[in-house]
């Protein structure tokens, strides 16, 4: 990915993209371009499409609980609506 694009404020989804791929190896190869996906002017935003991301995948759900990269609690109490998505095990969990 184009790290230098992370620092245009009008390329949101690009950092989200580029955090989710991050957690998804759970391994940074250049800490300082993961950090500025969450030192923008739209941090929140883009905490929160990761989370609501993570509902609809859950490999993606699996690696943010297991992630050394993040807090997902911390995240999880900045929004409580997500939070109660996240804490019922039974939803979004793939079918046996």
């Amino acid at each position: 990915m184009y790290r230098a694009k992370l620092y245009d404020l009008e390329a949101r989804s690009y950092r989200i993209r580029y955090a989710i791929a991050t957690i998804l190896r759970d391994r940074i190869a250049n800490e300082g371009a993961f950090r500025v996906c969450f030192e923008m002017l739209d941090e929140k935003e883009v905490i929160r499409a990761i989370l609501f991301r993570g509902l609809k995948n859950p490999r993606l759900r699996r690696a943010l609980e297991r992630s050394h990269l993040v807090d997902l609690t911390h995240w999880l109490l900045r929004f409580p609506d997500l939070a109660e998505a996240y804490s019922r095990s039974d939803s979004f969990s793939p079918p046996d």
